[in-house]
């Protein structure tokens, strides 16, 4: 394995010192928040096992819960000592095989297949991010390092509904219990994902925008949605927003209704919230407009109640405005707020439907995403017009002496018995177009 190199040098002085200073600070944050929130599940867990022995739960539970604890011991270790090589990867493998294990005895196999998916997701984009041993799916894990939260915080959901079904079954207590059991459990393993693995998406610290003051004559729109952020102008930042004319969507944006509609539907929220990232991440490209984190976003969707009503108005703002630029007529924001309290699930269609609209607004028919044609590049100077001379005939006197040589070869295979004597009759028509 080859060791990541930190960036040395002198010591920075001035305003760009502190700058340093609070990016690796923020970084070395997460990765502290991180480790506490494993250790403080690693206790749970550790509660948990005794438990399981002393009520002889089977074989296979203490397993797992051993299997549990000693990678969330591991994953804890690895953040508190801020080591960026394998052994974070290999804290959340473990914790994979466990969840394998629980998927034989859980009684959600959903809940269990999206937990198993989620550390599994983790222990991949650790092992791309902080090695050389997969360097193909670096930009991937770079681009979904979320993902893996996302599908611990969608087993809250399924705790909920659970926990309905145990109202009737069992009574309040019991579903009380099981409710606050399950948001605690899923929700410190989501918050832990997400700190985890943005401390190992950031080797060298968190990029921070900095203030940025104009100077006389200086225009007040940036280089990017109006506003001169250097965390969104930086295509290295990775929440950077994407590159192009400011107003204009990315071709990426397109995605076919009818697939975005069946990922709503059928992958329990995960789409919804990768969704929702993406689509704040590319209206950033809105003039006029303030660029907005599209990770804070995401969290606050995530967490708290009633946020992603406002996200969709505001985006849905966003929308129209790039509408109203292309000539397409919208009124998206006042529908999807009203939609978005009733029915959740249209808004993010009619949404999707109308970026579409833009991002193929002049295309050709056919609706998907055109690339603007090329200007032709200057060139030299064309020659004058010369008459194409025809080039003469050529002369039949070779062509036959060429057939006769290849008679005499084939001749002396014929003496030689390479061949029949039907293959040389066959072969001497052949040559003399017989």
């Amino acid at each position: 394995m080859i060791e990541r190199k930190e960036r040395s040098g002198p010591p920075q002085e001035g305003p760009g010192a502190n700058t340093n200073m609070n990016e690796t600070r923020k970084t070395s944050s997460m990765g502290l928040i991180g480790g506490i929130l494993f250790a403080v599940m690693a206790v749970f867990r550790l509660l948990d096992l005794i438990q399981a022995i002393q009520y002889h739960n089977p074989a296979r539970i203490i397993l797992a819960t051993l299997l549990l604890l000693a990678g969330e011991a591991l994953i804890a270790v690895a953040l508190f000592l801020q080591r960026r090589d394998v052994l974070l990867c290999a804290g959340f493998g473990v914790c994979a095989l466990a969840a394998l294990l629980q998927l034989f005895y859980y009684s959600s196999k959903l809940s269990a297949l999206l937990l198993l998916l989620g550390l599994v997701g983790a222990a991949l984009a650790a092992l791309a991010l902080l090695t050389d041993l997969v360097p193909t799916l670096r930009d991937t894990a770079r681009k979904f390092w979320f993902v893996p939260a996302i599908c611990a915080a969608v087993n809250i959901v399924f705790t909920f509904f659970t926990s309905i079904l145990y109202l009737f079954d069992y009574g309040f207590s019991i579903a009380v219990s099981v409710l606050f059991n399950g948001i605690l459990t899923y929700g410190l393993l989501a918050a832990g994902l997400f700190c985890a693995l943005s401390w190992a998406m950031n080797p060298e610290g968190t990029p921070a925008a900095p203030k940025v003051s104009l100077s006389k004559g200086q225009p007040a729109g940036g280089a990017y949605g109006g506003y001169n952020n250097a965390a969104y102008q930086n295509p290295g930042h990775p929440n950077a927003a994407p590159a192009g004319a400011s107003g204009e969507l990315e071709p990426e944006t397109y995605c076919k209704l009818s697939t975005h509609v069946l990922l709503l539907i059928f992958t329990f929220g995960i789409w919804y919230f990768i969704w929702i990232y993406r689509t704040t991440r590319r209206l950033n490209c809105v003039a006029d407009e303030p660029p907005r984190d599209p990770v804070k976003k995401l969290l606050l969707c995530m967490f708290v109640p009633f946020y992603g009503i406002y996200w969709i108005y505001k985006s849905a703002q966003r929308i129209d405005k790039l509408s109203a630029a292309k000539g397409i007529p919208s009124d998206l924001s006042t529908l999807c707020l009203i939609l978005a309290i009733f029915v959740g699930i249209i808004p993010p269609i009619l949404m999707q439907d109308k970026l579409n609209a833009i991002v193929t607004a002049g295309a050709p028919a056919g609706g998907m995403p055109f690339t603007p044609p090329q200007q032709p590049q200057p060139g030299p100077a064309a020659a004058p017009y010369q008459p194409v001379q025809t080039p003469p005939r050529p002369q039949a006197a070779p062509v036959v002496q060429d057939a006769a040589d290849e008679i005499r070869k084939y001749k002396e295979l014929l003496d030689m018995g390479a061949i029949t004597p039907e293959e040389f009759e066959a072969k001497k028509k052949q040559l003399l177009g017989l």
